[in-house]
């Protein structure tokens, strides 16, 4: 079923055990946006006065999160890129392009290294591979508060938030009324924790080798929760893959520099046709 959502339409797709809400804009080759931890696809909106006049741009709802279904989550990345796949044989997308941002890079890691038959090209924006041992138990603790209401985590989430809009403060309000839309059911946020929470002892690295697609790694400058070393890493472990890093940026790159990120995505996409 579908519902108009401004000049777009939001779209239902059920995908293995869970409906997927996704949306598109533009004409052109189509490309598919995933997005990070307690977003929603609405976290691209500032990207599409560019995308969108070049390609068929496709963003939908993470497992959980926004207004995709929960269904019966395990807590892993696998589960998670299996559902975008899931998506794109719902939308009879044989071959395309993918770009992640944050969490939804390292869904698209995954994806394109268990299928890499489906990824025409690939786009990780501010991420990484693996989950260190300051990182995990982060991760580990908004599993739990998320598992005891949005009471306990919101207060948290907003915090984090304003941490990560640091250099953006300007755009907080509006992210965090996304934030707080999409984890009016937390168990979406704790079911991604526990998947990146899993990267510290099974890390994406050992895998990157099976991605066959060309990608660009892009990192942002000044991202103190995805470094460009993480990308140096992950540019390393793809075997046709080049790192760019964009200057004066921090980790929310699609909203802190949506015209520099546009720019960079469709230069590599044009110039890879």
């Amino acid at each position: 079923m579908s519902g108009r959502s401004g000049h777009n339409f939001d779209v239902r797709a059920t995908c293995r055990d869970i409906d997927v809400i996704w949306v598109e804009w533009g004409r052109g080759d189509p490309l598919v946006l995933v997005h990070g931890l307690a977003d929603d696809h609405r976290a691209w909106r500032k990207t599409l006065a560019w995308l969108a006049l070049e390609r068929r741009v496709i963003a939908y709802d993470l497992r959980g999160h926004g207004q995709s279904t929960l269904g019966a989550p395990d807590g892993t990345l696998t589960q998670l890129a299996g559902d975008l796949v899931a998506l794109l044989d719902a939308l009879e997308l044989e071959r395309t392009d993918l770009c992640g941002f944050s969490l939804g890079g390292t869904v698209v890691l995954r994806a394109a290294a268990d299928h890499p038959e489906r990824v025409r090209r690939l786009l990780p924006v501010a991420t990484s591979s693996r989950v260190g041992r300051v990182a995990a138990p982060w991760y580990e603790e908004r599993a739990r508060l998320a598992d005891e209401g949005v009471g306990a985590l919101h207060p948290v989430l907003e915090r984090d938030t304003k941490q990560q809009f640091a250099d953006a403060t300007g755009e907080f309000a509006r992210h965090w009324t996304i934030r707080r839309q999409s984890t009016a059911d937390p168990r979406g946020f704790a079911n991604a924790c526990r998947a990146m929470v899993r990267l510290h002892a099974e890390p994406l690295d050992p895998d990157l080798g099976k991605i066959q697609a060309p990608a660009l790694v892009i990192s942002a400058e000044r991202d103190f929760l995805c470094p460009p070393r993480a990308g140096e890493i992950i540019a390393a472990g793809i075997p046709d893959a080049r790192l760019e890093v964009l200057p004066a940026s921090g980790h929310q790159v699609p909203v802190e520099r949506p015209a520099e990120l546009s720019r960079a995505m469709l230069a590599f996409l044009d110039e890879s046709d």
